[in-house]
């Protein structure tokens, strides 16, 4: 188990439409901002934004097959980092599309998460399908949940239930800079109600309808705010990796000292709540 996990968070413009032009600029971003890391802080995973190929836009033409360029793109780039890569893409599978995040690890591996909560004032519910399972994948001995965007203002969906089934959730995010405030104040509440690390990586720049001020978070168990943004290449503005060293032992030693999860509710969420 690696006791302390070095986290970046890619806060970055994403180009309308543009999934070939997307990858090409994040992987330069990502290869030079993993050499201008110090070998002990080098990145065990790298966190990419909500439709990080494509913008926030509900054209099904951008989605891809189930093993797609992007999802061979996010594994190769795994394995020359050494870093498990997560991100959320348009994915069509079994006549349905889903906004998929993808977990790659660095071997190859994949693990998928198809956000549960879709965005209705957009109209994503009329165009994506909805996910129906939680998603908690295993790393480095960290357990790790996996999240998407508007799911982040579901408290019951994003509940560390049982015996601390997560050590740190991710959230992939297009959340627009109107409303990035509301984000803040949830990511930090997410994290001291679930006594785990909170991680919410957004996107900048502009897209057709919105304007994003990336705001990512890493926030630990506490609801104490860490990292640092680090700029490299040709990042701009508000573009940066979002940089922090995750600390388990600190974080078992509080749930031991101050326990609130063992006074929890016991509840889930049925068929019929799908």
């Amino acid at each position: 188990m690696k006791r302390v996990l070095n986290v970046s968070v890619c806060q970055t413009d994403v180009l309308w439409e543009n999934p070939d032009g997307n990858r090409k600029r994040l992987e330069g971003l990502i290869l030079e901002h993993i050499d201008s890391v110090k070998p002990g802080l080098r990145p065990d995973l790298l966190v990419l934004p909500e439709f990080f190929t494509t913008g926030f836009t509900s054209n099904v033409q951008y989605a891809e097959p189930e093993s797609g360029a992007t999802l061979r793109w996010m594994r190769g780039l795994a394995a020359e980092t050494g870093a498990a890569l997560a991100g959320s893409v348009p994915v069509a599978d079994g006549g349905r599309v889903h906004n998929r995040m993808y977990f790659v690890y660095p071997d190859g591996r994949a693990e998928a998460y198809d956000k549960r909560h879709l965005f209705r004032m957009s109209g994503e519910n009329e165009v994506f399908a909805s996910g129906h399972d939680r998603k908690v994948v295993e790393y480095l001995g960290w357990r790790i949940g996996l999240n998407v965007c508007y799911d982040l203002r579901f408290p019951v969906w994003s509940r560390n239930a049982g015996d601390n089934a997560y050590d740190v959730m991710l959230n992939v995010a297009s959340w627009p800079s109107s409303r990035i405030e509301a984000a803040s104040i949830l990511a930090h509440a997410r994290a001291v109600e679930n006594q785990s690390w909170f991680v919410f990586c957004n996107r900048t720049g502009e897209s057709p309808e919105d304007s994003y001020s990336g705001g990512s978070l890493i926030v630990d168990y506490k609801g104490r705010s860490v990292g640092h943004l680090a700029q490299c290449g040709e990042m701009r503005g508000q573009e940066g990796f979002l940089e922090a060293s995750l600390a388990m032992e600190a974080l078992r030693s509080f749930r031991k000292k101050f326990p609130a999860w063992m006074d929890a509710d016991k509840f889930g969420i049925t068929d019929d709540d799908r």
